[in-house]
């Protein structure tokens, strides 16, 4: 019994030191073994690892990342509190030529990524640097899940010196079911998996020295196949009417908040990384508020010629096709700082609602029609809707787009808040009991028609001093119709064509449209000539 106890004693033992040997052989081999891989694009150093045989985990302690590639786009440095193998096949990771992992885990890691100006600007190659490392350090094995918890990172330009753009807080990422021998780069890890969650926060990118986006939020979870983001916004250090008056030259200085964006039904040929493109069936936007400032003070460059609604869809810079868009609760305004004056005056379209059908980015996909149905309140005080039709055009053809609108009643007088700057009238009294527009529109001009039904209009010119002209005015009563109803024997509809400043948008036209056709039915010969005069001598270019 002796006999057999002392040599169980000694396999005790020798087990002991055996594993504590095997242990140590691991830890000596460790470094070659994470960074084994031939082709990798990053190493992975540490101070300190722990292994644990029975439980079959591997714990790396204070890591650094460091790639080793030179002259990529960005390249991405970090440091985390632990890097932790877990259910690992110990035999096969320490003899075979695979190692194979339940789960690899990053814990807080700390990331710096830097981007390098003169080998490119564009903003996908920042998501496509990290589907690099994670795709880099998931491939160095069979790794079944992938976990990153409570990352965090800051984003920098290296040019002439190295200068701090952005930042972001608690990424997470959660990849079950991994298959590392299928590729598929639609996600941060970049091959085939069962499902991914994502999530990050307080994203903030430095667009120039005045010009900041933020996110609040963001999440992804590919079982329900749906984006969400939160608390988004792009704005200037005080506003964009101060940028405006900062600038040299005229352009549209535009501040975006939008509390919630969701893109769902999302398809598998989406893209978020590298090169981006969405495919998704659904894409909701709830309270957005845009403002677009422009300051007629400044001298206006030459701009090429800009695109109408087909145009400006296939001016996004990356791949989309949507089957709807529907926005919500939202608000657009555009303010315009007259010459010679330093407030702006401004169109607001608020309680604003929208659906728009079928858009598609890319010419070859294009078929069929967009559709865009839209109400809001303009200024507070007129209801309107708006439905357009843009065919999309084959073989060069021209792109155009038939418009029907109209407007709800509303107080005329009212309207001087929006004509102050444009024309040197004032609206005394009237009542808009109907407006409507059809247009239909190409690149040259707008063939419209339009219903402008109002009664007791009573208007007043003035200088531009803003004096009042008495005779003058009195004139122009006299000779304009002080009513435009069915049951009138001089009742007017107009039909007519408005010439498209092809330096201008879209939304110019329709508004320039609006205002000539209330211009024909309203005032007399000697209105229509004296508003005329109001208008710039440079074909418009200046509006």
């Amino acid at each position: 019994m002796k006999k057999f106890l002392w040599a169980l004693g000694i396999l005790v033992l020798l087990g002991i030191v055996s594993v504590f040997l095997f242990e140590k052989w691991l830890v000596k081999t460790m470094p070659d073994r994470i960074n084994g891989k031939e082709d990798r694009a990053y190493n992975i150093e540490f101070k300190d690892v722990n292994i644990q045989l029975f439980s079959s985990s591997i714990e790396l302690e204070e890591i650094s990342l460091h790639p080793l590639k030179e002259g990529m786009a960005t390249t991405i440095t970090g440091t985390m509190k632990s890097l932790k193998l877990g259910g690992v096949n110990i035999l096969g990771f320490a003899f075979g030529s695979v190692a194979e992992v339940g789960e690899l885990r990053l814990q807080e890691p700390q990331f710096i990524l830097i981007r390098n100006d003169s080998i490119s600007k564009k903003p996908a190659d920042m998501s496509k640097a990290f589907q690099g490392l994670f795709g880099d350090l998931v491939s160095r094995g069979v790794i079944h899940n992938f976990t990153l918890n409570n990352g965090a990172g800051d984003f920098y330009n290296q040019s002439d010196s190295v200068r701090k753009f952005g930042s972001f807080e608690e990424f997470y990422i959660s990849a079950k079911n991994l298959e590392t021998d299928s590729v598929r780069i639609n996600y941060a890890i970049p091959f085939k998996l069962e499902s991914i969650k994502t999530s990050l926060k307080n994203l903030q990118v430095n667009i120039n020295s005045e010009q900041t986006f933020t996110l609040g939020s963001m999440e992804y979870d590919s079982k329900e196949g749906a984006f969400d983001f939160f608390d988004l916004h792009l704005n200037y250090t005080d506003s964009n009417i101060e940028a405006s008056h900062r600038l040299d030259v005229q352009k549209d200085i535009i501040e975006i908040d939008l509390k919630h964006m969701r893109i769902e039904q999302i398809n598998a040929k989406s893209n978020i990384y590298g090169n981006w493109s969405i495919v998704a069936g659904l894409m909701t936007l709830d309270s957005l508020d845009l403002h677009d400032v422009r300051n007629k003070n400044k001298p206006r460059p030459y701009e090429p010629e800009k695109p109408m609604f087909e145009g400006m869809v296939e001016q996004i810079p990356f791949p989309l096709e949507l089957d709807t868009i529907r926005v919500s609760n939202s608000k657009i305004t555009y303010s315009q700082i007259s010459e010679g004056k330093t407030e702006p005056g401004s169109l607001n379209f608020k309680q604003l609602s929208a659906e728009i059908t079928h858009v598609v980015s890319i010419d070859s996909l294009q078929s069929g029609e967009m559709l865009i149905h839209g109400e809001a309140v303009l200024n507070g005080f007129a209801p309107m809707r708006m439905d357009v039709t843009v065919p999309y055009g084959k073989d060069g053809t021209t792109e155009q787009f038939h418009l029907e609108a109209s407007v709800d009643p509303f107080s005329l007088p009212s309207l001087n808040g929006i004509l102050g700057d444009l024309v040197s009238v004032n609206i005394n009294s009237g009542t808009m009991e109907k407006l409507e527009i059809t247009m239909d529109a190409n690149p040259q001009y707008a063939s419209n028609y339009m219903k402008f039904h109002y009664r007791d209009l009573k208007l007043e010119l003035r200088d531009e001093d803003d004096n009042k002209k008495k005779l003058m005015s009195t004139l122009s009563n006299i000779l304009i119709s002080s009513n435009n109803l069915p049951e009138n024997n001089n009742y007017k509809t107009a039909t007519f064509q408005t010439q498209r400043n092809i330096y201008r948008g879209t939304f110019n036209l329709i508004w320039e449209s609006l205002r000539e056709g209330m211009l024909e039915i309203a005032p007399g010969d000697l209105m229509q000539l004296i508003l005329g005069e109001q208008d710039p001598s440079d074909d418009g270019k200046r509006r």
